[in-house]
């Protein structure tokens, strides 16, 4: 397994674990009679014959009886996204299905990233149609909420146990820091700071 411990400069390695990640629903799925095929970026390239296809990162095609349903899914994980990412991402979208006049099924666009987008391509994203899934606690913990997000929208979570199973490490590798404690570097009062407040006490003699 890569090193999950990089920053957004290497996103490649959070691709590389959505896809082992996304493999790992195909053997459940099958045995509910649901085939799929999971393509990467460089496959939807050499698929479609156009090596311009370039804003999706994973191509996830589930051939069930009721309807099939289609995936384009594009994974970021850096601290920064703008809109030319997003519209890229829509219009591949757009390109491939341009290139499937036959397909006649569910489309769901995911948009994977660490950090929420920006408020233009938010609203591009929900205009597209494209749902965003999104966390900066760890890429681990990213991919299996994507996976998780994923058997959600096909109404079956059970389709995800052997993946939750087998993930890596969900926490991001950083130790929280310690509480404050008495003793520690919380700020104490010292004992003169407090005055006790005077009371007047009248006492009266009655004979």
């Amino acid at each position: 397994m890569t090193d999950l411990s990089g920053s957004g400069s290497k996103g490649f390695v959070f691709e590389e674990l959505m896809d082992i990640t996304l493999r790992k629903l195909i053997q459940p799925l099958a045995s509910k009679g649901i085939s799929s095929r999971l393509l990467n970026e460089q496959q939807i390239r050499d698929e479609f014959g156009e090596q311009s296809l370039n804003g999706v990162d994973h191509f996830f095609l589930l051939e069930q009886a009721a309807q099939p349903v289609l995936f384009l899914i594009q994974e970021k994980w850096k601290f920064v996204t703008n809109q030319r990412e997003v519209s890229q991402f829509l219009d591949c979208c757009a390109r491939i299905l341009a290139r499937m006049p036959e397909f006649r099924g569910r489309v769901i666009r995911l948009w994977v990233t660490r950090t929420q987008p920006t408020t233009n391509g938010e609203k591009s994203l929900s205009e597209g149609g494209a749902y965003v899934v999104q966390t900066s606690t760890s890429m681990s913990f990213l991919a299996q909420m994507t996976g998780q997000f994923i058997c959600e929208l096909l109404g079956d979570r059970g389709v995800c146990l052997d993946m939750i199973a087998t993930m890596p490490n969900l926490l991001s590798g950083d130790t929280p820091l310690e509480p404050l404690t008495k003793g520690s570097s919380e700020k104490i009062l010292p004992a003169n700071a407090i005055h006790p407040a005077k009371i007047k006490v009248c006492v009266v003699r009655k004979d």
